[in-house]
């Protein structure tokens, strides 16, 4: 018997309230999530600096921000803590970051770069945890968002080292680093560093596990092996406040988040290449599908504009159907718009929700999967299950639970021929009975009404003209 969308609803997670017992991996299917009964796919569009940035002259405010996620029922963002750098930024940008803060105290003696007093790392300012970093939680598990808390960064050029609170010149505690020394295996023979780093997690962890939406990740794109692995086995065996959803972040180190003991793996370009064209989109799928290794892959960063990106408002959704179908989780880094930047970091633009294009890309997945009540937990790539042919060479991705339900997403412009195999079910099972629909996903909606069809090894399905991308689904 088939579950009504409600219950579904509630059972994937999004924009509902997270009131089950903690968010964990699933036993059963360690490739997605678990919240109570709920099984949850992580999709969403955040800004890393939110904590920084918080509500800015340009009107940006962060319960808006929550807000504009919870509309379009996204269920996932990534945060940094703060920002242990770009001290010089509020003077730089000061509409963007009118109301900045860290959570070191400042206590001096003396003036960092910025002109105000030194930062003491050894001593934290209570307000930045009961007036930003808790509120955030609070409220974003008030609307079924799951965060994901980036706790450092590496600095390795010697322009972000000396903007950092790190260097000698912004704090009193006489660590005596280099750049690219505070996440780096060296870290850990500086006894000072060290007992600060620890201190920050023991605080974070402490300030945070009350709630249950919390993920952590060690590093965004730093961190030596040895360093990286140390802080995991840190919170794993914290005495307090232990964890069991930690990721290492994108590294470019010899850390392997595959063999390495985090919960969690993490992947950016993660040698996709670029975020510009269909073709990268392909490559981008097919690097998360290396990432599979018995744990839950999270595609938490890729944007426009930046590194020769694209400036194609729809690339974010192609990317989002892109890392489901390759069974992952995917997060877009949004540091335009909400903010209040354009293309460059200040050319004098508002804070505005991100284009529709963008939040309803991954509304659209999310409320696909709701509404047809999918099991995408019992379900894997199999993209070999499935060809396409069209005039413009379009690609095709596919997830499926064989002999059950099959999604297939369809890159590219005009007509495609979709072959698919569906016969790949039990053993000994008789061919069965589908039924065979094709959705839009730049709409929401259905475009062709349900047709049965006889399960055999070569299927064939024509699509109805289309632009950009569509989606055959097909399920018993």
């Amino acid at each position: 018997m088939r579950m009504s969308s409600l219950v579904l609803f509630c059972l994937i997670g999004a924009a509902f309230p997270i009131n089950g017992k903690r968010l964990e991996i699933c036993p059963q299917h360690p490739y997605y999530f678990r919240d109570g009964g709920r099984h949850v796919v992580l999709v969403g569009v955040s800004d890393r600096a939110l904590f920084t940035i918080w509500k800015n002259d340009k009107g940006f405010s962060w319960r808006k921000y929550l807000d504009d996620l919870a509309v379009h029922h996204l269920n996932y963002v990534r945060q940094d803590v703060f920002s242990w750098g770009a001290l010089r930024g509020a003077a730089e940008y000061p509409a963007q970051l009118s109301s900045s803060a860290r959570l070191f105290a400042r206590t001096g003696p003396g003036k960092a770069i910025d002109g105000k007093p030194k930062f003491d790392l050894t001593q934290f300012d209570q307000s930045y945890f009961e007036q930003r970093l808790k509120p955030f939680l609070r409220e974003a598990a008030k609307r079924g968002i799951y965060v994901e808390l980036t706790l450092f960064e590496g600095f390795r050029a010697r322009s972000d080292f000396k903007e950092s609170l790190y260097a000698e010149a912004n704090n009193v505690n006489r660590l005596g680093l280099r750049p690219g020394e505070v996440t780096s295996d060296t870290a850990l023979g500086n006894r000072r560093l060290t007992a600060i780093q620890h201190a920050y997690i023991d605080k974070v962890l402490a300030e945070t596990a009350q709630f249950r939406n919390v993920i952590y990740e060690i590093a965004n794109e730093s961190g030596g092996r040895r360093w990286v692995a140390h802080l995991i086995d840190y919170i794993h065996n914290h005495p307090t406040h232990p964890s069991r959803l930690v990721s290492a972040g994108e590294q470019t180190t010899s850390f392997d988040p595959r063999t390495g003991a985090n919960d969690i793996v993490v992947k950016h370009r993660g040698k996709g290449g670029l975020y510009a064209t269909d073709t990268d989109v392909r490559n981008h799928h097919a690097a998360l599908l290396r990432f599979r290794v018995g744990k839950p892959v999270c595609h938490n960063e890729y944007f426009l504009y930046a590194n020769a990106s694209t400036d194609d408002v729809n690339f974010p959704r192609k990317m989002m159907w892109a890392d489901f179908t390759a069974g992952g989780h995917s997060n877009f880094f949004d540091f335009t718009f909400w903010r209040g930047t354009g293309r460059t970091l200040n050319d004098g633009q508002p804070s505005r929700s991100p284009p529709s294009e963008i939040l309803r890309g991954g509304q659209y997945l999310l409320d696909f999967l709701t509404e047809n009540e999918v099991k995408f937990w019992t379900m894997a790539p199999h993209d070999e299950l499935a060809t396409v042919e069209g005039k413009r060479k379009p690609y095709v991705f596919t997830l499926a639970a064989p002999g059950k339900e099959y999604i297939c997403y369809v890159l590219g412009d005009g007509s495609a021929t979709i072959t698919l195999q569906l016969t790949g079910g039990p053993a000994g099972r008789r061919p069965a009975d589908f039924t065979a629909r094709w959705y839009d996903p730049k709409s929401g909606r259905f475009l062709t009404p349900a047709h049965r069809i006889q399960g055999k090894d070569r299927n064939f399905f024509q699509s109805p003209n289309s632009k950009q991308d569509i989606v055959l689904y097909v399920r018993d």
